[in-house]
């Protein structure tokens, strides 16, 4: 027996931005080994802190804000491309605010990618609570009606550019034809518009990330592996994923230069970034920063 199952609004939108991702951005991926050692045993410390009561530290934020800092040094990694395969020209647009679109799992069970604003100037008290607030906004969020509406902001930039064609075919698909959007009713959209923007995820909320990190070791802590590759969102230059903290034996140089193994706390990063818009030196300066900061101790 087969069963036939349609994709929804949020795995079309999935499908047809990872695809373009795939169609457009040529993938390299690296993998960094991370000895957070060090800085798994400040967490308990930092939460102690009497600015820190009320407010959960983990190390999903404390990661954000490292991986913020190590972008200052590789302001390559922080920004927007563009590419003409026609004419060969193109041009990288370096942001100076760190957006940092970060996944949660929404209230119907299906992921959201919303956004972190402004995370190069903030504390790490201050991303801390940004993802908590992120975590309320995404629990008042209707998944379909954000994405919707998501999908009518692209269909009108792509009508802008005169991509009419290819508009028609997209209305019919999801709007006309057989396998069409299940709309959600009138009552329930009347009801939901009725939600304060400041209380939900907002289309802005969904298109305004410069960068991406994905971590899934908070999404299956006893993964004894890590990414290989990432979909490098259009027209975004690099996704950034967090695989689980996993026990590994490394070889630790101490100052009189003599090594012994260790079994140390290794969080797994892979970075992946469009070949088309750097090259590896652009990111090795944000290799070391993220490295030096988890041996170092966490700052507030």
């Amino acid at each position: 027996m087969i069963t036939r199952k349609v994709f929804d609004v949020q795995r079309r939108i999935v499908a047809h931005k990872t695809v373009e991702a795939w169609d457009n951005a040529p993938h390299v991926s690296i993998l960094v080994d991370l000895d957070v050692t060090p800085l798994m045993a400040n967490l308990a410390d930092v939460s102690a802190r009497a600015e820190y009561v009320g407010t959960r530290v983990t190390i999903n934020s404390v990661m954000l804000k490292i991986i913020a800092e190590g972008l200052k040094k590789s302001p390559e990694m922080n920004a927007h491309v563009q590419y003409s395969r026609r004419t060969g020209v193109g041009e990288v647009m370096l942001h100076d605010e760190i957006n940092i679109a970060t996944p949660f799992k929404a209230a119907c069970g299906r992921m959201i990618t919303p956004v972190i604003k402004g995370v190069e100037r903030m504390t790490l008290l201050e991303v801390c609570r940004g993802m908590e607030e992120l975590k309320r906004r995404v629990a008042n969020t209707h998944l379909d009606i954000l994405l919707i509406e998501a999908a009518q902001d692209d269909t009108w930039k792509r009508i802008r550019k005169g991509q009419v064609w290819a508009v028609f075919h997209r209305v019919w698909a999801n709007y006309i034809g057989r396998d069409r959007v299940i709309l959600p009713s009138k009552q329930v959209a009347l009801a939901y518009s009725k939600t304060l923007a400041a209380d939900r995820i907002t289309v802005a909320d969904l298109l305004s990330a410069t960068i991406l990190v994905s971590n899934i070791g908070s999404t299956m802590r006893d993964l004894p592996g890590s990414f290989g590759l990432l979909e490098i969102i259009q027209p975004q230059t690099v996704a950034i994923g967090l695989a689980a903290i996993q026990k590994k034996p490394l070889v630790i140089t101490d100052a009189a230069g003599q090594e012994t193994i260790a079994i140390r706390q290794v969080l797994p990063l892979t970075i992946c970034f469009d070949h088309r818009a750097m090259d590896f030196e652009a990111v090795t300066g944000f290799i070391r920063e993220v490295t030096r900061l988890c041996r170092e101790d966490v700052q507030p």
